[in-house]
């Protein structure tokens, strides 16, 4: 399921150059039920001793008026909006309900802001797409080098460990979901194009990732834990979040 929702302000609207975070909060504070936050915050769906939240969002859709390099932040207009997804109806319905019935101003860092729109998209998903990124695909395998320190190695859309370490992270979401095998686990993703290489700082982390089109074949089953998890790596943290190429245009 796939949301769209905007914040509106009395003034334009300041974020740090790393926000993540921020909407990362936002969004968890929409869960009203304090044992179901607790569980997304702290656990998670496991499988093979890793944790999965099973949801995404985006970027912020709008360009930001300006980038102060010195202040380290994002000038935005006074209306933002970003696409928020996930494959867990609970968590979903969680967000949603809470987002529609919220009157009040909240807080997306400091700046005040009204909900001004919520859009429920329905996206109709076939065994092949052609996908765009709305935040950045991460996928990467660490290492214990000689020196017994550990190293991340970030793959790039063009080798072969990039499509294939998606395709097993999907495979894990769906059994972390569904506690049971996925049938058909086929799955291919292709580049489309350049895909343009993104460093992304989360917290005191530095993720790097890549944005563009992509085109991308599997199962079913597993086309739509893409579409509603998101792909790769991360996506809990802002990263990995698809659309139909065709949507927005």
């Amino acid at each position: 399921m796939l949301c769209k929702i905007s914040f509106l302000s009395n003034d334009k609207i300041f974020l740090p150059m790393s926000y993540n975070y921020i909407i990362q909060g936002v969004l968890y504070k929409f869960i009203n039920e304090d044992s179901f936050a607790d569980f997304m915050h702290n656990k998670g769906y496991t499988y093979n001793k890793r944790s999965y939240k099973l949801f995404s969002f985006s970027n912020v859709l709008e360009k930001p008026l300006l980038i102060d390099r010195e202040k380290k932040h994002f000038v935005f207009p006074k209306e933002i909006s970003i696409y928020f997804s996930s494959i867990n109806n609970d968590f979903f319905k969680y967000v949603f309900n809470s987002i529609i019935n919220t009157e009040d101003f909240i807080y997306v860092g400091q700046n005040k802001v009204l909900i001004s729109k919520v859009e429920l998209i329905k996206q109709k998903i076939s065994e092949k797409e052609v996908i765009r990124t709305m935040s950045p695909i991460t996928t990467y395998s660490t290492f214990v080098t000689f020196e017994n320190s550990k190293k991340t190695y970030y793959y790039n859309p063009y080798e072969k460990e990039f499509s294939l370490n998606i395709q097993k992270n999907l495979i894990n979401k769906y059994q972390a979901l569904y506690d049971e095998p996925l049938q058909n686990s086929k799955f291919l993703i292709v580049p489309r194009g350049n895909p343009h290489e993104k460093i992304i700082k989360y917290k005191n982390f530095i993720v790097k990732g890549y944005d563009g089109i992509f085109e991308i074949e599997g199962s079913q089953e597993i086309m739509d834990m893409a579409f509603c998890a998101g792909l790769g790596s991360k996506n809990s943290q802002g990263f990995g979040l698809i659309i139909k190429n065709s949507l927005d245009k």
